[in-house]
């Protein structure tokens, strides 16, 4: 499976951290919508884009979460997530 469906996880109180595989190419509308306990986020692909990425995806989820991506991606992702309802003070930080 290279994608995650849409509402997949979405208001979801019990997710705490989440692992997305290398080989993930889309993550749906929603996704982690809601997801106000999830902290952790390790995100091994490199091929997400702006288009890749639905609306919304990590609008909701824990202020203070921390996201660790491949250290290419950074900077990139930092700004792709945030257009996709991330919080402001959710860190970016490589794996």
């Amino acid at each position: 499976m290279t994608s995650i469906a849409p509402n997949a996880f979405k208001g979801n109180k019990k997710l705490k951290s989440v692992t997305i595989d290398k080989n993930i190419r889309k993550i749906g509308k929603n996704t982690f919508y809601g997801c106000k306990n999830l902290k952790k986020i390790v995100i091994r692909s490199k091929n997400l884009t702006k288009k890749s990425i639905g609306k919304n995806a990590f609008k909701g989820i824990h202020s203070k979460a921390v996201v660790k991506v491949p250290k290419s991606k950074v900077k990139s992702y930092k700004t792709l997530f945030k257009s996709k309802g991330m919080g402001k003070k959710v860190k970016v930080k490589k794996l």
